[in-house]
């Protein structure tokens, strides 16, 4: 099927946050979406297609483009089948969210205008965010962890925060974090370590990842009474800071521009 060259019924599955930058509306957006804190009210009312997605949902919004993750064909090959028979496909993989990710969709609505203003904007806001950061923190570090029932990880540089601390703040690490960065392959999220590790990842400022979840908050309960967590630095000295799992649960470019403010406005409090 030929690309339209200037789609109107798009269905972005993950990519709704990109499509919303540069002007359009999706007809339908897949469940991951309806999880983005900094989207809900411009994608209220728009269908969710599901997670596999429903090709009778997708066919009733008769669209004239689809926006669909890399991953869909390798998890769901058999709705792939039958969504490629309803409209053509554009399939964009998980990497740089805004020089990627977004120049991708642009290019796909026709767009592309669009997208050189709205990152125009992102860079005078991350270059003044950088500014804030170095002036508050000079090189002192900081580390993303995640801490859920049986498990504690480190975010590197790209999901939960790790690409807006990382890319667009350009936040100092600690040598393991920039480490684990350097030997992991392109766009890893996360790396698992244990608690008596804790130490040698934790940076002078911790922004800490914990779910509402009763499993999760008792095992955080359960780190913060060690007093491997109570000789940390950063926890002596006030430095760590809760971040809504909410709003860091997405990785589109606005999800990154937001969280990128709100991280430089903790930091440097």
């Amino acid at each position: 099927m030929t690309i339209p060259a200037n789609p109107q019924r798009v269905i972005a599955s993950e990519f709704s946050a990109e499509a919303l930058t540069v002007g359009v509306t999706p007809v339908g957006i897949g469940p991951n979406d309806l999880k983005n804190a900094f989207t809900g009210k411009a994608l209220e009312g728009v269908l969710n297609i599901g997670d596999p997605p429903d090709a009778e949902k997708m066919l009733a919004l008769q669209p004239d483009l689809i926006l669909m993750s890399t991953f869909i064909p390798q998890i769901y090959p058999e709705a792939v089948q039958q969504l490629e028979k309803i409209a053509p496909v554009v399939y964009i993989a998980f990497e740089d969210p805004i020089y990627h990710g977004l120049l991708t969709v642009a290019d796909a609505l026709n767009k592309q205008d669009k997208a050189k203003e709205w990152i125009a904007e992102y860079e005078t806001d991350r270059d003044a965010a950088r500014k804030q950061i170095r002036e508050a923190l000079g090189d002192e570090t900081v580390t993303i962890f995640r801490i859920q029932k049986g498990r504690l990880r480190i975010y590197l540089s790209t999901n939960f925060g790790g690409y807006a601390l990382r890319s667009a703040l350009d936040a100092p690490a600690p040598d393991a974090v920039s480490a684990e960065i350097a030997k992991s392959p392109p766009w890893t999220n996360a790396v698992e370590i244990s608690l008596e590790k804790l130490p040698e990842y934790a940076g002078d400022h911790i922004l800490l990842i914990v779910s509402e979840a009763d499993e999760d908050q008792a095992e955080y309960k359960s780190i913060a009474d060690t007093p491997i967590w109570k000789g940390l630095p950063a926890v002596q000295e006030g430095n760590v800071h809760l971040l809504d799992t909410s709003k860091y649960y997405n990785y589109d470019n606005i999800t990154v521009r937001e969280t990128m403010k709100e991280m430089a406005k903790m930091l440097s409090e």
